[in-house]
This record gives structure tokens, C-alpha cells and sequence, in this order.
């Protein structure tokens, strides 16, 4: 199989919300380059359809992985218009297109409206946010597999917002790292994390996006970038429809958010 044989075969899976061996084993020797070949095409057959990239979710942002998995960095994915949706802080989600979603707790962070070359060094807004990742192939982790498989994002929820003119702005920024998070699920705790967990900072990751995004073609003249997801605090969890989700913060004054599923 080639690499363009797996675009087809990964859209069909993506749109019959069914699964398909991991791309790495249909594919000879695909590594990341060839998996990141194999997400731009994906995202450039998403784009024909009529999605708009929002923005990128950053992943594999938990150090500890990396030498296992021989890298040195996080992956990077897009994140759309379609995919992307604000609770003010309660959302409601269907689970409808989704093969075997399951939910992580990110920081989100964000450019200014309009704005066409975001300077992610200095975001103008941050906020919790949800991302409901999606896996097309068994949930057998590695960062080739993630990569090709639309860098398994399916949807993101961002919470409220905390914008950089509010006081304490910038004190709540230099603290993430200290960010607790508690995640429950119909008000059954299921999981916790720290802001640390992520690269040491969820800042950490806004480093990595200017270069990592090449791997999905030169700028276009309008991106559509304004929001960057850092990477999960906490275990993925497995999503049912009619489950009630939320997360509670401690040590930096960021709102939690709530999320309610349905078929």
C-alpha cells in the first residue's frame, strides 16, 4: 500500500466511524515524515469539503514517553471551524461521528480575533478546554499512528475565556504549571492532572507550533489559526453518549468547564 492508498483508506475510515489496521502496518517503513505527508493529505481532502483549520492541537507532550517511542518532540494537528466549539462553560456535544472517542483536559490558548499571524509567544487569551480525540485503529498508541490518523483530533471544547487585559493575566500564565485539575464524569471523579505534565508548562508547547506546522504546507494567506491546544493533564477517558463531564480547577483562577454527550 502506498501512502495515497492510506489517505483513502483512513477517510473511508473516518467516515464509516470504523477501524482499520494502524497505518504504520500498512505501510512500509512509514515514520513520521511519511505520516505527516499522509496528514496534510487529509487535511487537504478536509479542506475540499469545506473545513476551515482553526487552529492546532499540540500531543505526546508527556516527556517521559519520548525515549520510548525514539522522539525528541510533540506531534502537531489541526484543529477546525467544524471541530472546534465554546462552552460558556457548559457545552453539549454529539458523539455521532466519532469511532472510539475519548476525552483529555487541555489548556487552551488564543490569538486575538482577526488577527493573521498570531505571535504565540504572547497569547491573548487562555482557557481549559476539552479535546475529544478519536483513534480509527485500536488505541495502540505511537506518534507515526497518531500523526496519519488526523493526529487523532476530533473535536475541541473550549471553556471561558481569561483574556490577557483581565488583571492577574500574566501571574495566572507563569503559574500553569502548578494547575490542578479534577475531571469527573455524571460527578464520579475519574481522573486528575498538572499543568506540569505537559512539557513541565502547557506554555512549552506554544514553542513548538511555528515550526512543526511546515509539516502541513506553507502558510496560506489566511490560516484560520487563533487556538492552540497544549496537550492532555490527564489519562484519556472513554465517552459514552448521555454521560455528563466536567473539570474542576485549583492553584490558578481559570474557569472549569462542563461538557454533556448525546447520540
Amino acid at each position: 500500500m502506498t501512502e495515497v492508498d492510506l489517505v483513502r483508506v483512513l477517510l473511508a475510515a473516518r467516515d464509516g466511524r470504523s477501524t482499520t489496521p494502524p497505518p504504520t502496518s500498512q505501510v512500509a517503513g512509514l515514520g513520521l515524515d511519511g505520516a505527516y505527508r499522509v496528514g496534510a493529505a487529509l487535511e487537504r481532502s478536509l479542506r475540499e469539503r469545506g473545513y476551515r483549520r482553526a487552529g492546532w492541537k499540540v500531543g505526546f507532550t508527556n516527556r517521559t514517553v519520548w525515549p520510548h517511542f525514539g522522539i525528541s518532540e510533540p506531534i502537531l494537528g489541526p484543529v477546525y471551524e467544524q471541530t472546534l466549539t465554546t462552552a460558556e462553560p457548559a457545552a453539549e456535544l454529539s458523539l455521532a461521528g466519532f469511532c472510539a472517542p475519548r476525552i483529555e483536559v487541555e489548556v487552551v490558548f488564543g490569538a486575538k480575533a482577526g488577527e493573521r499571524a498570531p505571535d504565540w509567544s504572547r497569547p491573548a487569551w487562555m482557557a481549559l478546554g476539552f479535546e475529544v480525540v478519536d483513534c480509527h485503529y485500536g488505541w495502540d498508541l505511537t506518534p507515526a499512528d497518531s500523526v496519519a490518523d488526523f493526529a487523532l483530533h476530533g473535536a475541541l471544547v473550549v471553556g471561558p475565556r481569561v483574556h490577557r487585559a483581565e488583571p492577574g493575566f500574566a501571574e495566572g500564565v507563569e503559574r500553569l504549571d502548578r494547575l490542578e485539575v479534577r475531571l469527573f464524569r455524571n460527578d464520579e471523579p475519574v481522573a486528575g492532572g498538572l499543568g506540569s505534565a505537559v512539557l513541565g508548562h502547557p506554555r512549552a508547547a506554544l514553542e513548538f507550533v511555528p515550526r512543526l506546522r511546515s509539516n502541513y504546507g506553507p502558510p496560506r494567506r489566511s490560516s484560520g489559526e487563533r487556538v492552540v491546544s497544549t496537550g492532555t493533564m490527564t489519562a484519556l477517558a472513554p465517552l459514552s453518549a448521555g454521560e455528563h463531564w466536567r473539570v474542576e480547577t485549583r492553584g490558578v483562577d481559570l474557569p472549569g468547564l462542563e461538557l454533556v454527550l448525546t447520540d
